[in-house]
């Protein structure tokens, strides 16, 4: 049965945050939802990490999935880093939550991967069966998490996966998706209807220049998206795409011709994951503004789909 999401991540069913707070370190973070979130908290985003009182949810949760014979996705740290430095003292006990809810898959998503293998369990071993790795690369500039990310075991029936969103440039020809069995991409998404001006991504300036600017999204074209289909079809990777360009997230879900959701097994043979709520109507555009949207980009839709 579905569940009602906390979570606007509709990779996901449920997020979970043992802590909260993070700092900017890729140009993929310029203008991270933590930012609003957190301030509605009355916290400061970034430069302090907050102990959560939530540390209870996980057993519950996979109580009730237990109860109701299905597997859910968990996004770990959907407000910070799960590797996070200042999260060091905190992060054992988050892993013997994990170790103990086998009804649960934790997608673990990181931009700090070179901090992975030692910040991993002493009984990680090969990789835990529940435990998704995955690491942020939405831009060429981000390309080498990958080839850390490839270096980190993972149990056979767990999954590294690459979470293309922002999807600032096309990044298809140079990614690597040896190793990898999922990609999820989507355009940038926040800011005002009409007030925050959408433009492209610029590769050539620094970090620091890339971060001073909050306002304003980011464009993704539909043909980057597209030819990261296109390469994990070819592949064997499962692929999801998550939303348009928007203020709004998961916007336009359909925007590649129809709704691309798919999923790697997870560890449990034989359990079904469990089923998400339908896609909300505000988020399906008509298909005439599909292919204007294509037509706009010069794609031919014949040949895309």
């Amino acid at each position: 049965m579905p569940v009602k999401p906390n979570t606007l991540i509709s990779w996901a069913h449920r997020s979970w945050n043992p802590w909260v707070g993070c700092d900017k370190v890729a140009p993929e973070c310029r203008v991270c939802y933590i930012f609003r979130d957190l301030r509605k908290q009355r916290r400061q985003p970034w430069g302090r990490i907050y102990q959560t009182n939530t540390w209870h949810e996980p057993i519950r949760l996979n109580r009730e999935a237990e109860r109701d014979g299905v597997v859910e996705r968990i996004f770990t740290c959907s407000l910070s880093d799960f590797f996070h430095v200042g999260a060091d003292s905190l992060r054992p006990a988050a892993w013997n939550i994990i170790r103990q809810t086998r009804n649960l898959v934790w997608m673990i998503l990181t931009k700090r991967p070179s901090r992975i293998l030692k910040h991993l369990p002493p009984d990680w071993g090969q990789g835990w069966p529940n435990v998704w790795l995955g690491t942020t690369v939405g831009c060429r500039k981000s390309l080498p998490n990958l080839d850390v990310l490839r270096k980190i075991p993972i149990h056979p029936k767990a999954h590294r996966w690459i979470s293309a969103e922002p999807l600032l440039e096309d990044i298809s020809e140079d990614v690597n998706l040896a190793g990898f069995s999922w990609l999820a991409c989507g355009g940038e998404s926040g800011g005002a209807p009409g007030k925050d001006a959408e433009y492209m991504y610029d590769p050539s300036i620094t970090l620091r220049e890339e971060l001073k600017n909050t306002a304003g999204r980011r464009i993704m074209k539909i043909q980057w998206a597209l030819n990261l289909r296109n390469k994990c079809l070819a592949q064997n990777v499962r692929f999801m795409f998550k939303q348009l360009t928007h203020t709004r997230s998961s916007f336009g879900v359909n925007a590649l011709g129809r709704d691309w959701h798919e999923y790697p097994d997870h560890h449990l043979d034989g359990v079904p994951w469990r089923s998400q709520p339908p896609i909300a109507p505000k988020n399906i555009i008509p298909p005439e503004q599909i292919a204007a949207l294509w037509a706009e980009e010069g794609i031919q839709m014949a040949t895309a789909q």
